[in-house]
C-alpha cells in the first residue's frame, strides 16, 4: 500500500510563504493597532482638559479616570482571551470594534464626571480585544519573518498616537474634548467592517480538530501569494487539548515562564503609560522660568493647565522615539535572542528613569530628549514581550495567554496614574525611583527567562506530562522505517534529576551488522527506562524512531547543545 504524502501546517505556511494575502491583513490589524492608539493617548489628552471643564475634578479623579480604562481593559482582557481560544480571533476583534465605538460616543455624551468615569471603564473593556489582532496576525506568518513582521507593525501604534495628538492640538482649543472623543470613536468602527472579510486563523482549526477548514483557508492564502500548497494532505490532527484553559499557564513547562512574563508585562506597561503621563505632568512643574518647582506640593488641587500648542509638539516629538526603537530592535535581534534584548531594553530604560533625578534645573528640552530615549526602549520592549509571549505558548492557550498577560499589564498601568499623576506632585524623584527599580527588576526577569523562542516553531498542542519520568514502550516492526527520523524534544530540567538517573555502567556497543528487526519508541505510559545521552539537559518526552541500530550521523544535528549518543535494545535507554 503506498504511504499518502502529508505536510504540516507549520512547513504549509513557510512553503507559501509572505506575499500579498499578509500585506493585505497587515494593513487591516494595523489600522486596528493606530485606532487602539487613538484611543489610549486621548487619555493624555482628556485628563487634564476634564479637569478644567469641571473644576471641582481632583488630581485623584483625574488619575481615577485614566486606572478605570485600565481597570476595564484587565477585565476584558482576561474574558476576551478565553473567548478567543474556544470561538476564534477574528469573532472578539469584530466584538471589540463594535462595542468601543459605542462606549466612546457614550463617553462624549455623559453629563458630569461619573459618567464619564463609568464610559471609559466600558471603553477599556472593549479595547481589551484588540489585543487579539497581533495573535491573528502571527498565526497567519511564515517563522523566517514572523518577528520582523510583528516589530515593524508597531509603527501602526506610533502612527496613531502622533494623529490623535494632532488631532488634540487643532480640535480641543476650538471645539473642546467631547468632539474629539466622538471622532477618536470612529477609526475603530472601520476595523469591524474590514474584519468581516478576514477569515480566522487556520492554526486555530487546527487546534480546535477542523484540519479542513485550516486547509481551506491555506487554499485562500496560495491563490493570493500565487504559490501552490506543498504536495500531499494537511497532517495536523492533534488530539484535543483543552483550550483557553488558565491552569495550563501553569504547567510544569511553563509556571516559571508564566510568574517571570507576569511582572515584566506589569512593569512594561507601568513604564510606557507612565511615560506619556510624565511628560504632561512635567509640562504643568515647570514655571516661567522653565525650572522645575522644588516644593511641588503648593500646587492646589483645582489648579489647572491646558496643554498648549507647544506642548503638544514635545508629546509628538517624544512619540517619534517610538519609531526609532523599532530598528534598533530588529538590529539587537539579528545578533541576540528575545531574552538578552529585553534585558537590555528594561536595563537602558532603567537608566533613562534614572536621569531623570538630574534634571532639577535644567531646560525642558533636556526633559524631551530623555523622555524620547526612554520611550524608544519601552516601546521596543513591548513589541518583544508581544512577540515572545506568543511564540512562547502553543495554539491553544496563545490567546488566554495574552489575555492574561494584557491583564497584568492593567494592573501596572492601573497604578501609573497615581503614580505620574498625584504622588509626583508631592514628591518627583521617589516617583521616579519607583520606576527606575521595576524596571531594573524587570531586566533580570528578562534574563532569567528559561525558554529561548528564536528560530522555534509555534507549537500547536500542549504536552501534558505533569512529572519528569519518561515513559517508553517498545514495539518490534518488521516493515522498515526510514532512516534518520527523529523526533526529540528537550525542555530544561534540574541538574539534580539529571544525576538521579545517571548510567553507572557502560551502555552495550552498535553492533555493526546488518539489522534484524526495527524498532520505533514512543511515550504513552509512565516508565523508567534507561537513555544515554551526552548532553546538558534531559528530555521529558523523546520520541525516537530508528531502522537500524547502526549509529547515523545526522543525529548529532537534532539533539542541541551538543553531540548525542542513543544506544537501542529492546530493553536499553539510558539516561547519562
Amino acid at each position: 500500500m503506498e504511504a499518502i504524502t502529508t505536510y504540516t501546517l507549520e512547513e504549509c505556511i513557510d512553503h507559501i510563504g509572505l506575499g500579498k494575502y499578509q500585506w493585505r491583513l497587515m494593513a487591516i490589524l494595523g489600522f486596528c493597532s493606530m485606532a487602539d492608539a487613538v484611543e489610549m493617548m486621548l487619555l493624555a489628552i482628556l485628563g487634564p482638559a476634564i479637569t478644567c471643564y469641571w473644576p471641582t475634578v481632583t488630581k485623584v479623579q483625574m488619575a481615577a479616570l485614566t486606572t478605570g480604562v485600565f481597570a476595564g481593559m484587565m477585565i476584558g482582557a482576561f474574558i476576551f482571551g478565553i473567548i478567543a481560544d474556544k470561538y476564534g480571533r477574528r469573532r472578539v476583534i469584530i466584538i471589540s470594534a463594535v462595542l468601543n465605538t459605542i462606549f466612546g460616543i457614550f463617553t462624549a455624551a455623559a453629563p458630569n464626571y461619573y459618567c464619564v468615569l463609568l464610559a471609559r471603564i466600558l471603553v477599556g473593556f472593549a479595547l481589551s480585544g484588540a489585543s487579539q489582532g497581533s495573535t491573528l496576525m502571527l498565526e497567519y506568518l511564515p517563522s523566517s519573518t514572523r518577528a520582523t513582521i510583528i516589530i515593524v507593525s508597531g509603527l501602526f501604534w506610533s502612527l496613531g498616537s502622533i494623529f490623535e495628538y494632532v488631532m488634540g492640538m487643532i480640535i480641543v482649543p476650538s471645539y473642546g474634548w467631547r468632539l474629539l472623543t466622538v471622532l477618536s470613536a470612529l477609526p475603530i468602527t472601520i476595523v469591524a467592517i474590514f474584519m468581516y472579510f478576514v477569515p480566522e486563523s487556520p492554526r486555530y482549526f487546527v487546534a480546535s480538530g477542523c484540519p479542513e477548514k485550516a486547509e481551506h483557508v491555506l487554499k485562500a492564502i496560495a491563490s493570493t501569494n500565487k504559490r501552490s500548497l506543498p504536495e500531499g494532505k494537511l497532517h495536523d490532527v492533534h488530539a484535543q487539548d483543552e483550550c483557553g484553559s488558565i491552569k495550563h499557564l501553569f504547567h510544569v513547562n511553563y509556571k516559571r515562564t508564566s510568574f517571570l512574563l507576569a511582572f515584566m508585562w506589569m512593569t512594561v506597561a507601568m513604564s510606557y503609560y507612565g511615560l506619556v503621563l510624565i511628560n504632561t505632568s512635567i509640562i504643568t512643574l515647570f514655571d516661567n522660568e522653565h525650572e522645575l518647582i522644588k516644593n511641588t506640593s503648593t500646587i492646589k488641587p483645582s489648579q489647572c493647565k491646558m496643554l498648549t500648542t507647544k506642548d503638544y509638539q514635545s508629546l509628538i516629538f517624544t512619540t517619534f522615539g517610538e519609531m526609532f526603537g523599532i530598528p534598533l530592535l530588529l538590529f539587537f535581534l539579528a545578533f541576540f535572542g528575545r531574552r538578552i534584548v529585553c534585558a537590555i531594553n528594561f536595563s537602558c530604560a532603567s537608566f533613562c528613569f534614572l536621569s531623570f533625578l538630574f534634571i532639577s534645573h535644567t531646560k525642558p528640552w533636556i526633559i524631551n530628549i530623555i523622555t524620547f530615549l526612554a520611550r524608544m526602549f519601552i516601546s521596543s520592549q513591548f513589541s518583544l514581550v508581544y512577540l515572545y509571549t506568543m511564540e512562547v505558548y502553543p495554539t491553544v492557550i496563545r490567546a488566554i495567554a495574552i489575555g492574561c498577560a494584557s491583564s497584568m499589564a492593567r494592573i501596572g498601568a492601573m497604578i501609573t496614574p497615581f503614580l505620574a499623576q498625584v504622588l509626583i506632585k508631592h514628591t518627583f524623584h521617589g516617583t521616579i525611583a519607583i520606576y527606575t527599580i521595576a524596571t531594573a527588576i524587570a531586566a533580570i526577569c528578562a534574563f532569567l527567562l528559561p525558554i529561548e523562542t528564536r528560530g522555534r516553531e509555534l507549537k500547536v498542542k500542549l504536552n501534558l506530562l505533569w512529572d519528569s519520568h519518561l515513559s517508553f514502550v517498545c514495539h518490534h516492526s518488521h516493515e522498515r522505517v526510514p532512516q534518520d527520523n527523529y523526533i526529540i524534544d528537550y525542555p530544561r530540567t534540574s541538574h539534580r534529576y539529571q544525576q538521579q538517573y545517571r548510567l553507572h555502567e557502560s551502555p552495550p556497543a552498535f553492533e555493526e551488522s546488518s539489522p534484524s528487526y526495527d524498532i520505533s519508541v514512543n511515550q504513552i505510559r509512565r516508565q523508567k527506562l534507561p537513555i544515554f545521552t551526552s548532553i546538558r539537559t534531559t528530555p521529558i518526552t523523546t520520541n525516537v524512531e530508528q531502522s537500524s541500530p547502526t549509529m547515523t550521523s545526522s543525529i548529532h544535528s537534532t539533539m542541541p547543545p551538543s553531540y548525542a549518543e542513543i544506544f537501542l535494545t529492546p530493553y536499553t535507554l539510558t539516561n547519562r
